[in-house]
């Protein structure tokens, strides 16, 4: 697999609302591609799909974002959990 920039497929991260485009509040997500770098106005951004992860440990459908490399924190892996009651 081809590592584009500092974050890969399978990788569980957590950035802060200032952090991506577009959402509100942090996000979680459990990446699943991840397309390529670029640079906005305040620095690198990688473009992913991931999977949204909540806290009471339901996943969410299948997002884009823009995540600012600087922001991002990387979870430890969390198991798949779709149907958690």
């Amino acid at each position: 697999m081809t590592r584009i920039a500092p974050i890969r497929t399978g990788d569980v991260i957590q950035v802060a609302e200032q952090d991506y485009f577009f959402g509100l509040g942090t996000l979680t997500l459990r990446i699943t591609r991840v397309y390529g770098l670029m640079c906005i106005n305040h620095g690198p951004y990688v473009d992913v799909d991931g999977i949204p992860l909540w806290s009471n440990g339901y996943e969410g459908e299948e997002r884009y974002a823009q995540v600012r490399l600087s922001g991002v924190r990387h979870l430890p892996e969390r198991p798949s959990s779709r149907n958690a009651s």
